[in-house]
């Protein structure tokens, strides 16, 4: 059975957002050290943090912006969802 295209994106973002509150919940019990700077390093990827990014139309001002903050642990997420999405076909 084929599933949609929106389906498969929630699946995949719900296994992100259980990644990391996962990590979050890590990170009180992991001592402090390499091992939890490993997984709990975060990178943001996006668009929209200067302040100069002004969208201006005259009439009209506003800023864009959207990230993806992606550390360790929310990418296993990721993969584990994917994972169980191909697994109950």
């Amino acid at each position: 059975m084929n599933k949609k295209i929106s389906f498969i994106f929630f699946v995949l973002l719900i296994g992100m957002m259980l990644g990391t509150i996962f990590s979050l919940l890590v990170s009180f019990f992991i001592p402090d050290g390499v091992v939890k700077n490993f997984f709990l390093l975060t990178h943001s990827l996006g668009f929209g943090a200067s302040s100069n990014n002004w969208v201006e139309l005259g009439f009209l001002r506003f800023k864009l912006g959207f990230f993806f903050d992606l550390s360790i642990v929310s990418i296993l997420g990721l993969f584990v969802s994917w994972y169980l999405l191909r697994y109950f076909k």
